[in-house]
């Protein structure tokens, strides 16, 4: 019988963390036969540019997933694509976190163009997983889970999830109770959400049978990005992880299916923050408005703006003739260690900016645009990942002076979004491969397993 796999994508997991798993789990019995290769993650390093080329087999350039966010301010096309249902203004602006796979210019590997699957594939707690929210939708797998919180009129959840079949979240709902969505990102994230993910992923590879399985487990890279990836918490978080997985470990090798263990990404620790936006507002390059939420950038007005995404920063110019003079300005900015100009090999695509920020090793870029507390607008202290033009880690942590999340981006620990050769993790199975992969060939590596070549 051809083989089934379990892909489990724990971010963040590095070779220096796999030594925390205990010899005695599952996932420790399990790694004591498996060969340890190193990954090389697509650029950027960041969830859905990385996530978006395991599951495509090809780089950013042509699936078009260039960070977790997406400059829709540029492009009435991926205005129509954004999910409208929550924040719709703000998300035909700058939008992080789209969940439609309508974004991914090419079909999943397990897809042909019309999106039928050539293995039964489900893709569990993935990036740009629903089919979509206007025009034709695209599947992007024939079982789908994904958290997916919408807000009632009164502004209090009406739902945690989205799953395709519809009745998969009610059916995980009545076992395992309802998805701890507090505790997948914010102040509170923390283990709950992984041991939910893991006991789901362990029901559907039993009652669904997919033959390729994606699993998203979240853990280890928040706690990294809290403490860092040296810190003492990161390996406890480790050893949390390899206890949370064991029931979907258990089920899968009990079924004689196969694991492949594999982390997007590994994490540096950093010590700095640059706000590349502040610079530019300083210059005159960034301009706000006046709005019921406080003061946003005006992206009409403003002549650049960067969207920040960890340590990458896409730079976007209103006239190109003037990238160099912004590059100028950016060049003297402490903790930019380059500069990189179109077009970038591998992420040469519409959505990407017109200058690349990357920030030194031991720093990271923070998104905020104000330098007095004064002046910042009213989703700057709340988790509010859908209204903030560039990923805010400081949404992990908790002010109780101000009563909501901090301001400080100095508590910030861990990072990711720079790439360096096999930096990452893939670990399973394969009959031929190197020592260290390319994001982009794991793709041709899962469909020979299944087609037992």
């Amino acid at each position: 019988m051809p083989s089934r796999i379990c892909v489990i994508d724990i971010p963040g997991l590095s070779r220096e963390l796999l030594r925390e798993i205990p010899e005695t789990s599952a996932v420790g019995r399990w790694l004591s036969n498996q060969r340890i290769r190193g990954l090389t993650p697509s650029f950027p390093a960041v969830t859905c540019s990385v996530q978006a080329t395991l599951t495509t087999g090809v780089s950013p350039e042509k699936h078009g997933i260039i960070a977790n966010g997406l400059p829709t301010f540029l492009s009435p096309e991926d205005q129509k694509l954004v999910d409208a249902s929550n924040f719709a203004e703000y998300r035909r602006q700058v939008s992080f976190w789209e969940q439609s796979n309508q974004f991914l210019g090419v079909p999943r590997f397990w897809q042909d163009v019309s999106g039928n699957s050539r293995w039964k594939t489900a893709l569990l707690f993935f990036q740009n997983s629903m089919p979509g929210f206007a025009g034709s939708l695209r599947p992007a797998a024939d079982i789908v889970l994904t958290p997916k919180p919408d807000h009632g009129p009164d502004g209090k959840l009406v739902s945690l999830c989205w799953s395709n079949p519809v009745e998969l979240v009610p059916r995980l709902f009545k076992e395992l109770g309802p998805f701890p969505l507090m505790n997948y990102w914010g102040p509170m994230a923390g283990i709950a959400s992984s041991q939910w993910i893991a006991k789901a992923a362990a029901i559907v590879w039993r009652e669904h049978h997919p033959r390729l399985q994606w699993v998203y487990v979240p853990h280890l890279d928040y706690d990294l990005q809290k403490f860092g990836p040296t810190s003492p918490q990161a390996k406890t978080a480790v050893r949390d992880v390899a206890a949370a997985i064991e029931p979907l470990v258990t089920e899968v090798l009990g079924s004689d299916g196969q694991i492949v263990l594999l982390s997007e990404y590994a994490m540096q620790d950093v010590s700095a923050f640059v706000q590349p936006n502040i610079v530019l507002e300083q210059n005159g390059l960034v301009v706000t408005r006046e709005t019921p939420d406080g003061k946003l950038i005006d992206y009409e007005r403003s002549g650049t703006f960067a969207m920040v995404d960890h340590q990458i920063a896409h730079v976007y110019v209103k006239q190109p003739e003037q990238s160099e003079a912004v590059a100028k300005v950016l060049h003297s900015v402490a903790g930019v260690h380059s500069i990189l100009r179109r077009p970038v090999a591998g992420i040469h695509h519409r959505r990407a900016g017109d200058l690349i920020l990357l920030a030194e090793a031991n720093g990271w870029f923070d998104y905020r645009w104000w330098s007095r507390a004064e002046d910042a607008p009213s989703v700057a202290k709340t988790v509010d990942i859908h209204r903030k033009p560039g990923y805010d880690p400081t949404e992990l942590f908790w002010d109780r002076g101000t009563n909501g999340t901090s301001q400080n981006p100095a508590l910030v620990k861990g990072s990711h979004g720079l790439v360096s050769p096999g930096q990452a993790l893939l670990i399973g199975d394969f009959r031929e491969s190197d020592d260290s992969v390319d994001a982009a060939d794991v793709a041709a590596l899962l469909s020979a397993a299944l087609d037992g070549e």
